[in-house]
Formats: C-alpha cells, structure tokens, sequence
C-alpha cells in the first residue's frame, strides 16, 4: 500500500469513528453513557421542563432539548424529528442529551 492509500483509509476511518451511528430507541437503551447517536420518531409528549418523550416503533425514550425562550410547550408535540445527541443514563434512567433537532414533518 502506498503513503496516499494509507492516508485515505486513516481519513475514512476517521471521519466514521466521529460520525452519530442512528439507531431505535431500544438500542439506545442499551448503550453506554456518553454515546454519540442519532434517533428518529415522533415526539408523543411534554415530561417537563425541558423534557420530551420520542417514540418510535421500539419503544419511547425521554429526551432533554434545552430551550433558551419560552416557545409554547406544543410546538414539538406531534412531530417527527431526527434529533443528533448523547446517551445520559443518570440514575437508572437513560434519556438523550440533544444536541440538534431536525423537525421532518
């Protein structure tokens, strides 16, 4: 193998090492705190505060979207979303830390 193939296959892995691996809800149930992921569903519900209930066909996991402003508290409800975020599992509950919410529809 020559210095510019090896350069390209360090760049690939690289670059897929940091990239969010989308799974279901059930898997990231699963994971390990600190995970990079990505999930898509529907947000059924308001926990509280800052928190949302996303739903997909596996199940439903609680998700924490910080929010500086007052929006009204329905304005996600309803939506399907792709959100990018981390794995928090704190007391053995397991939510996700969104980092980026995508509304889909």
């Amino acid at each position: 193998m020559n210095k510019y193939q090896l350069l390209t296959l360090a760049a690939l892995y690289s670059t897929s090492a940091l990239a969010q691996q989308e799974v279901s809800i059930a898997e990231a149930k699963n994971m390990r705190d600190d995970r990079h992921v990505t999930l898509t569903g529907t947000i059924s519900s308001r926990a509280d505060d800052d928190h949302y209930w996303l739903q997909d066909p596996t199940g439903k996991i609680r998700i924490d979207i910080d929010e500086d402003d007052d929006d009204d508290d329905r304005y996600f409800i309803g939506k399907k979303v792709r959100i990018n975020g981390e794995i928090d599992r704190d007391d053995r509950q397991v939510e996700i830390d969104v980092s980026r919410i995508i509304i889909l529809k």
